[in-house]
């Protein structure tokens, strides 16, 4: 089982930061996992939680969507647990700390905004359907 929380901190990661976890974060997270209780107890939590492991590609669908339809789910608590790690390790402090950028950015922000408006729609529909079609 421990092997598979490490690969879950990888995938969680590389979503969060785009890297791949040191080898002492992936077992803070293995431990943080184990101490929080962090259990998939719903059906839909765990055939959501399989589906990003199993494409994570779809990681940031769902966690779009859960974030406005079930913001206190056992799946988004994993992925905060994961957060929480990188953001006070030293190795990816430079991915939480402000940075000056220029102006020309804001166009790229803008993009971002309008990126996250539809994956949060696709999220909302993916969770809704996980939770209804598939009892």
């Amino acid at each position: 089982m421990s092997d598979r929380r490490l690969d879950e901190a990888a995938l969680l990661a590389r979503y969060l930061v785009g890297e791949t976890p040191r080898p002492q974060e992936a077992e803070r997270y293995r431990e943080a996992v184990r101490l929080r209780g962090v259990e998939l107890a719903r059906a839909r939590d765990r055939r959501l939680w399989d589906l990003m492991m199993r494409r994570p590609a779809m990681i940031g669908v769902v966690d779009a969507g859960l974030a406005l339809t079930d913001p206190h789910s056992p799946v988004r608590h994993r992925i905060y647990l994961m957060l929480a790690i990188l953001e006070a390790s030293p190795a990816h402090c430079r991915h939480f700390l402000p940075a000056p950028y220029p102006r020309v950015h804001l166009a790229g922000v803008a993009w971002r905004g309008v990126l996250a408006a539809l994956r949060a729609l696709a999220g909302i529909a993916l969770v809704r359907s996980y939770g209804v079609l598939w009892r």
